[in-house]
C-alpha cells in the first residue's frame, strides 16, 4: 500500500469573491489604517476574498470532487455589506485586522453548512470553531511589538467605512500558493 504522505497535495479553501468596488475600499481603509501602524503585514486587495472553509494542504485527488459536490449544492444570491473592523482575538495581543459584514448572514451560514457537509463527505475535516465571516485586511508581523498592535487596536473605532453592499456569486475553490512575496490564489472551479 502506498505511503499516503507521499501523495501530491494543493493547499485549498472556498471563497465567495468580491466586486472591484469592495476591494478599492477595502484598500482605502487598509491606507487609513497604515497611517497608525506597521506592526501588520497588509493583505494585497487583489486577492482579498470572504472565505467559508480553509481546506489546507488537501489531496489532488479530492479536487473533483469537492467541485462536484460544490456543483451541486443551491447556492443563493447574497445580499452582504461592509459593516465594521475588528480584529482577532478580541482582546490580547491584535493577530488579524478584519472588516465584518453585514445583510443576509443566515443565508452565509447556511452556505456555510452546505460547503461543510460537501467537505466532509469526502472525508475532509471541517474547522469546529464557529463561523466568524469576515474579510482580513491585515496580519500582525511577527516583530510588531505589543505597544505597536495596541496603538493600531485603538485606532480601528476611528477610521471610517462605507457600508458598500453587493450580491455574491457561487463560491470558488482556490488554490493558495505561498510564496516569498505573498500568496498566489488560483479559481480551481
Amino acid at each position: 500500500m502506498p505511503d499516503s504522505s507521499s501523495e501530491p497535495t494543493m493547499r485549498l479553501f472556498i471563497a465567495l469573491d468580491l466586486p472591484d468596488e469592495v476591494r478599492r475600499e477595502l484598500r482605502d481603509v487598509q491606507m487609513r489604517l497604515s497611517m497608525h501602524s506597521w506592526a501588520v503585514r497588509w493583505s494585497d486587495p487583489v486577492g482579498m476574498h470572504l472565505t467559508l472553509h480553509f481546506l489546507g494542504e488537501t489531496p489532488e485527488r479530492l479536487v473533483e470532487p469537492l467541485l462536484a459536490g460544490m456543483r451541486a449544492i443551491t447556492a443563493p444570491t447574497l445580499r452582504l455589506s461592509l459593516d465594521r473592523l475588528g480584529c482577532f482575538p478580541p482582546t490580547g495581543s491584535l493577530r488579524v485586522v478584519w472588516v465584518g459584514l453585514s445583510g443576509d448572514l443566515a443565508g452565509l451560514a447556511t452556505l456555510y453548512q452546505s460547503l461543510a457537509g460537501v467537505i466532509q463527505s469526502v472525508g475532509l475535516p471541517t474547522d469546529p470553531r464557529p463561523f466568524t465571516p469576515h474579510i482580513t485586511l491585515a496580519r500582525s508581523r511577527p516583530e510588531a511589538t505589543p505597544a505597536e498592535l495596541r496603538a493600531l487596536r485603538a485606532a480601528l473605532p476611528t477610521v471610517s467605512l462605507q457600508p458598500l453592499a453587493w450580491q455574491s456569486e457561487r463560491p470558488i475553490l482556490f488554490r493558495s500558493q505561498l510564496t516569498p512575496r505573498g500568496a498566489i490564489y488560483t479559481p480551481l472551479g
